[in-house]
């Protein structure tokens, strides 16, 4: 060992324990967000007795315990995740475990016994790995939770998770995250992880689920029953065409801020919004995948009964006319951000509606400050879409009826050399102006 590094740990080894422990503190928290080769507890603990002393005596240095395993677990992984875990009571852990490999069985086993002292889970694991958990006791400190199932190839045994009920024993569980998709099993079973894991839904105020199986009704109870939700995004399936889509009495989210929903399949997806009365919301993104079926009357009656109006909208292929998007932007005198994905109901006539008229005495989304435009627009007029964005910026210090302008982002359809110069015009005044590759 060089003399000098033997001379800082000589002196150290004179330093207060408790003065020792600070130190170390701080420096695991620098490290806190890094991914060194070697735990920094585990580090600290090699460089000498006296340092491995004050790190298996202080408690505080165990209480962030993360596992990742690829497809070579061993059983003395397990064991390495119980000592852990015990030389951190009796200190709250959050805990992270990323295991794709069926050998470790048992990796769940090992955090049972602290489930009391539980505050932070994500679990990324093989289906079969999480069943444990219906055996897991109270979880009184618990806060957040994320559950993924990982992706395992080669043949499974049949599997059905049998009801989880240890979440629901969580006084202070507030943000849940639920991820499983049919390819991770290599079967189509609908509803199998979110319906088999039961959540206390009515105290959450953060739900992100994401379950790509025929599991529609599902979701949408789950989601109803989020009476104090503040934050929400879902990736479900729609409701198949053949089956009869019961009516479901209206429900009201009087604190839901933000919510985002994909629905991916050829079904409705309007059996959704149908219940729905969501008069906090400001933060919207709807976005539909291959052909899912889209309702502007059942959409326009949330709307209304809603009174809706929004901060911030994102329309990711959604089936809509442009004449229905005009009906809905009349009502979002408060919109900020207005975001369209590859859709044809952007238009001429929607582009000349959202045009400033100085002598016009009401006008389109009078606040809208951030444009964004994507992918298949080359049925747009470039003359059309310039004139609107000229006509939304300027700089003077003249007040107007609408907000200026701040960003506009535009796809890569073509535009001819005489509209770009129009565009570049106003880059160079200032406005911040992209345009995306798609």
């Amino acid at each position: 060992m060089d003399t000098a590094v033997r001379g800082v740990l000589s002196q150290s080894q004179l330093l207060p324990y408790e003065l020792l422990t600070e130190i170390f503190l701080y420096y695991l928290e620098a490290y806190s967000h890094s991914t060194p080769n070697l735990p920094p507890p585990l580090l600290l603990g090699q460089i000498c007795s006296t340092w491995r002393h004050v790190v298996h005596g202080t408690p505080r240095f165990w209480t962030t315990f993360s596992l990742d395993i690829g497809h070579g677990g061993r059983a003395d992984h397990v064991s390495f995740a119980k000592a852990w875990l015990y030389r951190a009571h009796p200190y709250p852990l959050d805990i992270s475990l990323r295991v794709c490999t069926m050998a470790l069985n048992h990796i769940v086993d090992a955090i049972l016994p602290y489930a009391d002292r539980l505050r932070v889970i994500n679990l990324h694991l093989p289906f079969q790995h999480f069943q444990p958990l219906a055996d897991a006791g109270s979880m009184a400190l618990l806060e957040s939770v994320n559950l993924s199932v990982a992706s395992i190839y080669g043949p499974q045994p049949i599997f059905w998770v049998e009801r989880i009920t240890a979440f629901t024993r969580a006084p202070r569980l507030r943000s849940v995250t639920i991820s499983f998709h049919a390819w991770a099993t290599h079967s189509r079973r609908g509803g199998l992880f979110v319906s088999g894991i039961q959540m206390p839904w009515s105290q959450l105020t953060e739900l992100h689920i994401s379950e790509g199986c025929d599991s529609a009704d599902i979701f949408r109870d789950a989601f109803l029953q989020c009476t104090n939700l503040i934050n929400c995004s879902l990736f479900m399936c729609t409701w198949d065409v053949w089956t009869v889509i019961p009516d479901v009495p209206t429900v009201v989210l009087s604190h839901l801020r933000k919510l985002k929903v994909t629905f991916s399949g050829t079904g409705h997806s309007f059996p959704f919004f149908q219940p729905l009365n969501l008069p906090a919301l400001k933060d919207l993104t709807v976005a539909t995948r291959n052909y899912a079926r889209w309702s502007h009357q059942i959409f326009m009656g949330f709307t209304l009964r809603s009174s809706l109006d929004l901060e911030r909208l994102s329309f990711k292929q959604v089936k809509t006319r442009s004449d229905e998007l005009l009906e809905f932007l009349r009502h979002m005198h408060s919109l900020v951000e207005l975001e369209i994905e590859s859709s044809r109901c952007v238009d001429d006539n929607v582009l000349d509606a959202l045009c400033y008229r100085e002598m016009a005495s009401q006008h389109l989304i009078p606040k809208l400050e951030n444009l964004h435009f994507y992918k298949a627009f080359d049925h747009i007029d470039g003359d059309c879409f310039t004139n609107m964005i000229e006509s939304r910026w300027w700089t003077d210090d003249t007040p107007r009826m609408v907000s200026r302008l701040k960003r506009v982002v535009y796809g890569n359809w073509t535009i001819d050399a005489r509209v770009l110069q129009r565009l570049e015009h106003c880059r160079r005044e200032g406005l911040i102006l992209n345009q995306r590759r798609c």
